[in-house]
Parts: C-alpha cells; sequence; structure tokens
C-alpha cells in the first residue's frame, strides 16, 4: 500500500520537472498540474536541498516500481549540477530551472543546503558504493566547502560560515548541526579518516556548546 501511495504522487508531481532544464519547481497544484517556485526564493528560483534531496528518495522509488522515469528524472538533475561551473566549487542553494543557472550566491550548510550534501553521501551507500559520481561530488564539495566556509571562533570552536557572494557571515545555524555525524558516517571512506573523524567531533562540539550557552526560553 505504501509503495503504491509512493509512486501514485511521484507520478502526480512530474509535471513540476516540465522545464527547460528538467530541474523542478517546489509547488504543484495537483488539480491544475501548474507548478512554480516560491517568490522569496533568489528571483523564484528552486533550491539545492530540495533537488538535491531528490535523487536518493526517487532512485529507490524508481527501483521499487521498475519504472524508469523517476530515476531519469533524477539522474537528469544530478547530471546538470556535475557539470554546471560552480563559484569556487561551491554549491549555491538557488538556482533557476529556466536557464540551469544559479541564482543568487548563497551557499549554506544548513538551510537551503544541507540535506544535497547529506544525500550525496548515502547515495553513493545506497548504490552499494558504484555511484562513483555521487562520491566524487560529495568529497569534492566537502573539501571546497571547508578551504571556503570553515571558521574558528575566538574561543577555538570551529564552524561553517555561510558564503554570500564572495563574503562570509560569521552564523552556523543549527540544522548545520548534522554536518558532524555526516563526518563520521563518511570517515571510513575518505581520503583522509583522522581527518574527517577530527572534524566530526569538533563540529559537534560546536553545536554542544552553542546549545549548552543558548540560555532557555
Amino acid at each position: 500500500m505504501f509503495l503504491d501511495k509512493a509512486d501514485e504522487m511521484a507520478n502526480a508531481v512530474l509535471p513540476a520537472f516540465d522545464t527547460p532544464t528538467g530541474i523542478p519547481y517546489a509547488v504543484i497544484d495537483l488539480k491544475s498540474k501548474k507548478s512554480k517556485n516560491y517568490g522569496w526564493a533568489s528571483g523564484s528560483a528552486s533550491i539545492l536541498s530540495e533537488i538535491g534531496s531528490l535523487h536518493l528518495e526517487w532512485a529507490y522509488l524508481s527501483k521499487m516500481t521498475g519504472k524508469t522515469v523517476y530515476r531519469e528524472k533524477i539522474d537528469r538533475i544530478r547530471n546538470h549540477l556535475a557539470n554546471i561551473d560552480k563559484p569556487k566549487g561551491l554549491y549555491p542553494n538557488y538556482i533557476n530551472p529556466q536557464t540551469g543557472k544559479w541564482g543568487q550566491v548563497h551557499v549554506s550548510m544548513g538551510a537551503l543546503g544541507d540535506s544535497f550534501y547529506e544525500y550525496l553521501f548515502k547515495a553513493w551507500l545506497w548504490s552499494g558504493k558504484t555511484d562513483s559520481q555521487a562520491k566524487e561530488m560529495y568529497d569534492t564539495a566537502m573539501m571546497n566547502v571547508e578551504l571556503q566556509m570553515l571558521k574558528t571562533s575566538k574561543g577555538g570552536l570551529k564552524y561553517f560560515g555561510e558564503y554570500t557572494n564572495g563574503r562570509i557571515e560569521h552564523k552556523m545555524d543549527h540544522l548545520a548541526c548534522f554536518v558532524g555525524g555526516l563526518y563520521g558516517l563518511s570517515a571510513p571512506y575518505a581520503k583522509d579518516p583522522e581527518h574527517y573523524n577530527m572534524m566530526g567531533r569538533e563540529i559537534t562540539r560546536t553545536c554542544h556548546e552553542s546549545y549548552r550557552k543558548t540560555g532557555k526560553h
């Protein structure tokens, strides 16, 4: 029953993918089949975390239903993200579904970006470690966010700032705290496992200290 419902819902939202690039809109009216993006999202752009999260979910659905259409849709998105030029190797949070170009150059390991990175690595794991494109994209993305966005506070706490148009905003929202676990999960498969384990510990420590030092409301 659940698989049938998942298939039914995925099929219902397929019209959202009918864009020149194959990058879907975020919102669809299931009755009229008209779709759109949020007006606040960098001139109605699609959001990286949303289109990135689709890959693992729809690849699995394609496998379970035997319907290739779902896999074809997300492979087109993945290939576009893999091949598009990236500012300093980073993946901005907004992308235009009509042109395929980045919107505002805003990069975050928290809201709007988070699960894109998480699902790249998990897609590789789920594939039985055969999805080399996902692993390469993940390794390269993590290397570049460290190079461009990793900062250390005066108190010695490591955090990922937010990259906006070439400048770093020195803040890390709580959604980025998943990164500690992601580093730990991927450490055994990294070129430098000790570094990944260290990063996992340090980001987790930063999040723990942030919560500990924040007053109760």
